[in-house]
């Protein structure tokens, strides 16, 4: 998530004519692949618009203050949630089984937070940070 976030805030910060992986990939000090393959994520929630090719690229799809960072994470993220339950323990032990009860409601408030919270934070407010 981190990552894709500085992914996008490098692409808003060079502007409109956008920018390309091995940019990107520099910024983070990663490798231009690894910068590709959330963007390809990115792509296909309609965040950003690669352009093949040599004189290829990438650009913001809409406007920094029209992406919240819940976008992002929905594009990135796999897993749904912050915390998740155990798949499976020991249905004997009376700790083990009250988990689910007990922990869901929880972890379900909180992820509600963190979506409230991603939702009400937009990409622009980020970079006019920056800047």
């Amino acid at each position: 998530m981190a990552t894709a976030v500085q992914i996008l805030c490098v692409i808003a910060y060079t502007g409109p004519e956008g920018t390309n992986s091995e940019i990107v990939a520099k910024s983070l000090r990663t490798n231009p692949v690894v910068v590709r393959r959330l963007l390809k994520c990115m792509q296909q929630q309609g965040l950003v618009e690669i352009r093949p090719g040599k004189d290829g690229g990438v650009e913001l799809a809409r406007a920094p203050d029209e992406i919240t960072l819940d976008q992002i994470y929905r594009a990135v993220e796999t897993e749904t949630g912050v915390f998740a339950l155990r798949p499976r323990g020991n249905p004997n032990c009376p700790v083990d089984s009250r988990m689910k009860d007990l922990l869901t409601p929880i972890f379900g408030a909180t992820d509600t937070a963190v979506e409230t919270t991603l939702r009400r934070t937009t990409l622009g407010s980020l970079v006019g940070a920056i800047v």
